[in-house]
């Protein structure tokens, strides 16, 4: 009888975990649905809320260089330029023809008066885009306009 209550106890018990329960549990948004979420908040302008899933998203997915080249991005925009170059950099290493990181790694050299370091990742995507591609027209329209 006694091997019984609790049996029935521990059942009641596990049945009603939030876990298991219908409805009830609501699993944390994964990296896609972070990276997401922090790339409507870049649309919109609000980068420390991009920054904020974008860090989370990097927990999930440490070697995600897309996620470093966001991080990158968003810190950029704030005006957190040391940040910035320390997720392009990491952007990079994890890809080093990751052609987004490589235009605004450029755009941030051009921000630190970098010319020729801004010049030599143009020099990268022209490699790597041999006909063209959007990284590299805007990477080049930025170092003309900042000539």
């Amino acid at each position: 009888m006694r091997n019984s209550l609790i049996l029935a106890v521990l059942m009641a018990s596990f049945l009603s975990s939030p876990v298991l329960s219908a409805g009830s549990y609501d699993p944390p948004p994964n990296a896609d649905e972070r990276l997401k979420k922090a790339i409507k908040h870049i649309d919109r302008e609000q980068y420390d809320r991009a920054i904020s899933e974008l860090r989370k998203a990097a927990d999930l997915r440490p070697k995600n260089a897309d996620i470093q080249n966001y991080l990158g991005f968003a810190y950029r925009k704030s005006g957190k330029l040391e940040a910035s170059g320390n997720h392009y950099a990491k952007a990079l290493q994890l890809d080093p023809d990751h052609k987004g990181a490589l235009e605004y790694q450029g755009e941030l050299f051009l921000m630190t008066g970098a010319l020729g370091k801004a010049r030599a990742n143009l020099a990268r995507l022209e490699v790597l885009c041999p006909n063209g591609c959007p990284e590299l027209a805007e990477l080049k329209a930025a170092i003309e306009a900042a000539q």
